[in-house]
This record gives C-alpha cells, sequence and structure tokens, in this order.
C-alpha cells in the first residue's frame, strides 16, 4: 500500500490551519479531507475509512476532546488521531492521550514535524500486533526466550531495568511490557535522560510551581505526573547527576514526587522502566551511581542481546524494515540478492536493529532497481574497523572508496544537492559532508 492509499482527515477551524497542512501532506501524495466545522469533522471520522485524523482541540460548536471521546472512548474508529492544541497543555495532551490519541502537537509546528506524526502513525500501523509482541520480529530461541520473558514481566507492576547496547530496541521493549500490562490504556510516557539538560532536570522529571525560579512563567506538570497510572520510561538512566539520583530514589521508596517551588509533595502512581546501554556496575564502581538506586530499578533485570548474538533474525528484520519502507517512499526495491544476504547475515552491527534499519532505509531511497546487490549497500559502522568491503561477482571488484563516493552522490541527487537534508540522512554533520564533497571531487555543479 502506498502514500496514495492513505486517507487523513483535517478538523480545524482555522482555514490557513486545513490549507497548510492539507499542501504538506497532499505533496506526500496522502489523500487528504479537511472541514473548519467539528459537528461535520466527527460525522466524516465516524465513517472509519481514515487512516489518520488530525484533530483540533479548540473549536467552536464541539470540543476535540469531546469528539475523540466519542470516536475512541465510544466507537474505538481504527484511525491514529494526532490530537493539535495551541496552548501547549501537558494536562490536556495527557487526558487526551489517556482517551486513545496516538501523539499531540503543539501550535505552531513546523512542515517537518508534521510529516514526522504523521510518518510515525502510519508506520506504527504496519503490524497487526499479537499481544503486542509482533512487534519484536525475529524467530530464533533468544527472541523466543525474549517474548516469553517480557510476557511474564507485564502481568507484574515491578520495576525493570533493561540494559544492552545502543541500537538494540530497548524503548520497543519498554513500550510492549506496557502494552501488555494492566496500565495498557493509561499514558506511556520515554524521558531520554541523555537529552535532558542538567540544571532543568528536577523540573522536566518532577514539575514546577509558576514562580519557582526565574523563567518559570507558568506551573508545568513533570513527567511523573504525565505518568500517572501509566509507565514512565527512563532512557539512559546512567546519565542523571547523583543529586537527582537522591531525588528519584526518593520517589520510588515513597510514591510521592517533590514539585519545584511546593511544600508538600504529590502522591503518585507509576510503573519504572528504566535502560542503559553502560555497565551499571562500573558506574557504580567510579562513584557516578547510587548502589541503592541500582538495586531499587533492577528489581526484575532484561539484558537484551546484541543484534550479532542472535543472526538468525537480521533477515526476518531486514524484510519487516524493507515492507514499511518500500510504502513509505514508493521504492523501486523489492528484495534482496541473495550475496546481499549473505552480507547482511555477516557483518557484526556495532549500532545494532537501529543501524539495520537505518541502511535498508536508505536503500529504499537511493536504491533505483528491484534487487537490492552487494555494491548497493554501504555499511556506516561506528567503528573503522566495521565497515565492510565491498565486492559486486557481476563487475568485479569495487574499492570502498568508490561506493562511498557512489553512495554520497545518489543521496545528494536524492535532496537536489540540500546538504542540511543530505548530511542528516547520511548520518553526519554538514563540515563532514563538505570535506568527503571536496575529497570526492563532488561539485554543486553536479545538479
Amino acid at each position: 500500500m502506498t502514500a496514495k492509499d492513505k486517507k487523513i482527515l483535517i478538523i480545524d477551524d482555522e482555514e490557513s490551519i486545513r490549507d497548510g497542512c492539507t499542501q504538506v501532506l497532499s505533496r506526500k501524495g496522502f489523500q487528504v479531507e479537511s472541514t473548519g466545522y467539528a459537528p461535520r469533522g466527527l460525522e466524516m471520522a465516524l465513517k472509519d475509512i481514515y487512516d489518520v485524523i488530525l484533530l483540533d482541540v479548540r473549536m467552536p460548536k464541539m470540543d476535540g476532546l469531546e469528539i475523540l471521546a466519542k470516536l475512541k472512548v465510544e466507537r474505538n474508529i481504527s484511525a491514529r488521531i494526532i490530537v493539535i492544541t495551541a496552548y501547549g497543555s501537558i494536562p490536556i495532551a495527557v487526558e487526551a492521550m489517556r482517551q486513545g490519541a496516538f501523539n499531540f502537537l503543539t501550535k505552531p509546528y513546523s512542515a517537518a514535524e508534521l510529516k514526522d506524526a504523521v510518518d510515525e502513525a502510519l508506520m506504527r500501523d504496519e503490524g497487526n500486533v499479537e499481544k503486542g509482541l509482533s512487534l519484536l520480529y525475529g524467530t530464533s530461541d533468544y527472541m523466543k526466550e525474549l517474548k516469553e520473558s517480557i510476557n511474564r514481566i507485564a502481568l507484574t507492576d515491578s520495576t525493570v531495568l533493561i540494559t544492552g547496547e545502543s541500537g538494540t530496541g530497548k524503548e520497543l521493549v519498554a513500550r510492549t511490557i506496557h502494552n501488555l500490562s494492566k496500565r495498557t490504556k493509561e499514558p506511556f510516557v520515554p524521558v531520554d535522560c541523555s537529552s535532558l539538560v542538567e540544571t532543568l532536570m528536577e523540573s522536566e522529571l518532577f514539575g514546577h510551581v509558576k514562580g519557582s525560579f526565574s523563567g518559570a512563567t507558568e506551573s508545568r506538570e513533570g513527567r511523573f505526573q504525565m505518568a500517572d497510572k501509566g509507565t514512565l520510561f527512563l532512557d539512559e538512566i546512567s546519565n542523571i547527576s547523583l543529586n537527582i539520583q537522591a531525588k528519584l530514589l526518593r520517589v520510588i521508596q515513597e510514591q510521592e514526587v517533590p514539585k519545584v517551588g511546593r511544600s508538600s509533595p504529590e502522591r503518585i502512581d507509576v510503573r519504572l522502566i528504566a535502560a542503559t546501554n553502560k555497565d551499571i556496575r562500573a558506574e557504580i564502581e567510579a562513584g557516578r551511581f547510587r548502589e541503592d538506586l541500582f538495586y531499587r530499578l533492577s528489581v526484575v533485570p532484561l539484558p537484551i542481546k546484541p543484534l550479532r548474538e542472535h543472526k538468525a533474525d537480521i533477515l526476518l528484520i531486514a524484510q519487516h524494515y524493507l515492507d514499511i519502507f518500500i510504502t513509505k517512499y514508493d521504492s523501486k526495491v523489492q528484495s534482496f540478492s541473495e550475496e546481499a544476504k549473505k552480507s547482511l547475515v555477516s557483518y557484526r552491527w556495532p549500532g545494532n536493529v537501529r543501524e539495520l534499519k537505518n541502511i535498508v532505509e536508505r536503500l529504499c531511497v537511493l536504491c533505483d532497481h528491484e534487487i537490492v546487490n552487494l555494491s548497493d549497500i554501504f555499511y556506516y559502522g561506528q567503528e573503522d574497523q566495521a565497515k565492510a568491503p565491498v565486492v559486486d561477482s557481476s563487475t568485479g571488484r569495487t574499492t570502498l572508496i568508490d561506493v562511498e563516493k557512489e553512495h554520497i552522490l545518489k543521496a545528494l541527487n536524492h535532496f537536489h544537492f540540500q546538504i542540511n537534508k543530505t548530511a542528516k540522512f547520511l548520518g553526519i554533520d554538514r563540515k563532514t559532508l563538505r570535506i568527503k564533497m571536496r575529497n570526492y571531487g563532488i561539485k554543486m555543479e553536479h545538479r
């Protein structure tokens, strides 16, 4: 199913918003319908013929949350609903998620943010989830054991510590545990601890009261409050400071959140899942992580193996992402050659499933023929020694330099020599891309 088979409905009383969204999404090939009259929008949505619905919250005649309740609580229509609010109100967003919204956008949002939100909604819709576990692709003995462990863990309310290298799918495992648990209808709130600014981390996690510090122009709910009755996923937990670790330990022990600027804590009911790609015991030895917090977090430890240790699943995972990205990009690619398959299985995958996903996506964008050959694949490993030489039996020996140059040139042509977009797609910064272009003699005149 291609983009032109996907139907999107926009319900928003602002004509400029409707027109802008329609233009952005129509250019991607989606079938787009819209209305500014809320009751008409409800009537259209109830037909249950749309894949994604963009729903404004503040509208005359009928509130967006009221429409959401009728669509998801009363009827449970199949469309993924993205709620739009101009107010950036976390309580409204949380309430929307509890009533069945898939995601939310805050006005003003960019065209890129809109496209990403719609793409994510459609991509998540690719699999028919059998008890949530079919999102974990693989049939090896290890994957079967992992799925069994997740099923057992989900039945409890215990705190879980997921460990594993970057790119192994720790957040996907955490989401699956949540989806199979008794909290499945409540919020799942992920927090990337490595991306939180140290000075604002306490406020981000626990919330703050208006005027409690410089810049606090309004009261704000923290991630713990957002996740109340649901699951809070703390990714890269080893990156939080010892000060915040002490407060987090107290929250786990007391089930109360200390809101910045308020003397009395708030009671919360949250299932905590944490994850890290570091050796926590080494961090404890180095004095960077509290041992008592570690024992509180690792009530149920769940280690995730790197992809190179369950190679039997590589081709199944690669095919899964191939199916998704063929649809997303309306790609000419249909399958992998036997030599390409052997290469995928033999590669060590330092970036794990995330790296495999990114390589398959690049192939679907850049490959202009149906069968992916060995010479089409270029590995951007995390280490120089991880880069694999490429030999195509049909053309003879090809050097790694030749392949990289061709790969970069294909990406530049695809993105019409827009440096920012090409660099982001290739996973390198602009400066590195320009250096490689200069080294390979690639000039802007190639256009």
